[in-house]
C-alpha cells in the first residue's frame, strides 16, 4: 500500500462468522440508535472496543486503516486499500452487530467516500440481510461504477433500502450489517490489474425515512335506514345487532344498508380504484362461503371514471345492501358476522398491509 500523510496503518484480516445467535439480533448485542442514525460511530471518532465495525480483506492483499487528514465530519475517517482480488467478495469494512430493522419502514443508507490524489479507487457499498434468528438471507449492493469518480474530492453514495420490496426474494428481513467496501472490479471501470487504488470512508448514516406511501384502514362499519331517509338508525335486536328484514328489504324506501368508511392514513394519494371485500363470514357461529366486493364509491364519478384521489387524512364511504330471501345465493334468516377487507387484492402499494381488515361486525336476517 501507499502511505498517505498521518495514516496509521492497521493490516486486519477479519474472518467474518457464519449465522450468528437470535440474541445477536434481539439481545444486549443489539446495536443501538445514535439518535436518528442507526449506524455505529458514523464518523469513526470512537475508538477501541466501540468502534463498531470490523475489518475483512476477503483474501485479497487489503489493507486498513484511518486517517485525521482526510475528513468530512469529525477528525477521523477509515482508509481502504488493495490491488489484487481473489474470490471471496470485496474488501473492506463492517458493522459488528447486527442493526435491527422494520420490515414496514424504508431506510436511507449514504457515506461519504474521498479518494487520494494521484489514487484511483472504486465504492462499493452494501447491506447484508439477516431474518430474526440472525441467519444470513443474502445481501444487496450499490454494485460497481463504470465512470470513475474525481480524486482529490469528497463524493457521496446513497442506498435507498426497503425490506418489503425484497420480502419475495429474501423472506422476512429482520436486521442487517452495513458494509463499506473497496471494489476490484478494475476491468468495468477501465483500472489497470494490478494498480493499487484506495479509498477513505466517513460520515455514514443509516435512518429510517418517512415513505411517500398511502395506506388504507377500514374505519367504521354500521347499519342504517332509509333510501327515502338516509342516516335514520336501522332495527335492531334486543342484543342491539342490526336486522335486516326480507320483508322490508323488498321496499326501497324501508330498505336497510351497510356502511363502510375508509381512511388513508399514510403519506400520498390514492389515484386509482379503492376496492373491498368481506372476509371471516359466518351464519349462526359456523363458517359461511360468501363473497362480495365492491369500490369505495366516494372516488368515484358519475361518468364511471375515478375523478379525485383519496388524499392523506380523507375517508371514502360506500353502502351496500344484502340481498335477503330464499334463493341460494341470499342472504337468509340467521345471525351473521363478518369482517371488510381494503385492497384485498393488493393493487395498492401501501405502506403496511396488515391493516387492512376491519373490526367484526354482526347482523342478523329476520322473516
Amino acid at each position: 500500500m501507499i502511505n498517505l500523510r498521518n495514516i496509521k496503518i492497521q493490516v486486519v484480516t477479519f474472518a467474518l462468522a457464519g449465522a450468528i445467535s437470535a440474541s445477536s439480533v434481539l439481545g444486549p448485542s443489539m446495536a443501538s440508535a445514535i439518535g436518528d442514525n442507526l449506524a455505529p460511530n458514523p464518523s469513526f471518532e470512537t475508538e477501541g472496543s466501540d468502534f463498531g465495525w470490523v475489518s475483512d480483506a476477503k483474501g485479497t492483499d487489503a489493507s486498513f486503516g484511518d486517517t485525521d487528514e482526510f475528513v468530512t465530519d469529525g477528525n477521523r475517517a477509515v482508509v481502504v486499500s488493495g490491488s489484487k482480488p481473489a474470490n471471496k467478495g470485496w474488501p473492506g469494512y463492517e458493522t459488528k452487530k447486527i442493526i435491527p430493522v422494520d420490515s414496514n419502514k424504508e431506510y436511507k443508507f449514504s457515506a461519504s467516500y474521498y479518494i487520494p490524489e494521484n489514487f484511483q479507487g472504486l465504492r462499493w457499498m452494501d447491506i447484508t440481510l439477516f431474518d430474526a434468528d440472525g441467519k444470513r438471507l443474502g445481501s444487496v449492493s450499490t454494485g460497481t461504477s463504470s465512470v470513475q469518480d474525481s480524486p482529490d474530492m469528497w463524493h457521496e453514495k446513497t442506498y435507498n433500502f426497503k425490506p418489503e420490496l425484497l420480502k419475495k426474494y429474501f423472506g422476512d428481513i429482520a436486521g442487517v450489517k452495513l458494509g463499506l467496501k473497496l471494489s476490484l472490479n478494475y476491468g468495468f471501470a477501465g483500472i489497470e490489474e494490478g494498480t493499487v487504488t484506495e479509498l477513505v470512508y466517513d460520515n455514514v448514516k443509516f435512518e429510517e425515512v418517512a415513505a411517500n406511501e398511502p395506506d388504507l384502514v377500514v374505519t367504521s362499519i354500521w347499519a342504517d335506514c332509509c333510501w327515502g331517509s338516509p342516516g335514520q338508525p336501522s332495527t335492531t335486536n334486543t342484543n342491539g345487532t342490526p336486522v335486516f328484514s326480507i320483508e322490508k328489504q323488498g321496499n326501497l324506501l324501508e330498505k336497510s344498508f351497510i356502511r363502510v368508511a375508509v381512511k388513508n392514513v399514510g403519506t400520498a394519494d390514492v389515484t386509482g380504484p379503492i376496492k373491498a371485500t368481506i372476509v371471516n363470514v359466518t351464519k349462526d357461529g359456523e363458517p359461511w362461503d360468501k363473497n362480495f366486493t365492491f369500490a369505495i364509491k366516494d372516488t368515484l364519478s358519475y361518468l364511471g371514471g375515478y375523478d379525485s384521489p383519496l388524499s392523506p387524512g380523507e375517508e371514502g364511504s360506500t353502502m351496500w345492501a344484502p340481498y335477503v330471501g330464499k334463493q341460494n345465493f341470499h342472504w337468509k334468516v340467521g345471525l351473521y358476522t363478518l369482517q371488510v377487507m381494503v385492497d384485498h387484492v393488493k393493487k395498492i402499494d401501501e405502506l403496511s398491509d396488515d391493516n387492512n381488515v376491519s373490526e367484526e361486525f354482526s347482523f342478523e336476517v329476520v322473516k
